[in-house]
């Protein structure tokens, strides 16, 4: 390990891989492992709110479509601000660009983080060799 994201984050939990897909718990205990101080955020797993570009939404390039999706944003943008944390963790690419997009438009200073770049930022080479050692 090449040392824990020292941070404190939350994570947004993707409408689609949660509530669709039914991931629930694995991405919690990952994050567990690479970072420091991992807030859950309140409303979480099947019961977060989207960031915005469900439904399709991201992808109508309309301005009632990005009027529609920084109304929705309101939500999570509370969400970052009552955790508290300049630092978010999503695992789709949907909503990374939704969620990046509504940074951009409340001017928030608040770094967006892939759940995969996290992992693979924090994995050090020891964790490699051991994994391909694995049977």
């Amino acid at each position: 390990m090449k040392g824990k994201f020292k941070d404190p984050l939350i994570l947004h939990d993707p409408c689609q891989i949660v509530r669709r897909g039914g991931v629930l718990q694995a991405p919690e205990p990952l994050i567990e492992q690479v970072a420091e101080n991992y807030i859950p955020i309140v409303d979480k797993q099947k019961w977060n709110w989207c960031c915005g570009g469900g439904g399709g939404a991201s992808a109508i390039h309309t301005e009632e479509a990005e009027a529609l999706r920084a109304k929705v944003f309101q939500i999570k943008k509370r969400q970052i601000e009552e955790a508290g944390v300049k630092t978010m963790v999503t695992f789709c690419a949907n909503c990374r660009i939704v969620i990046e997009e509504g940074f951009d438009h409340y001017e928030m200073d608040t770094k967006l983080l892939g759940l995969t770049e996290l992992l693979a930022e924090h994995l050090g080479s020891d964790d490699a060799n051991s994994a391909s050692a694995l049977p």
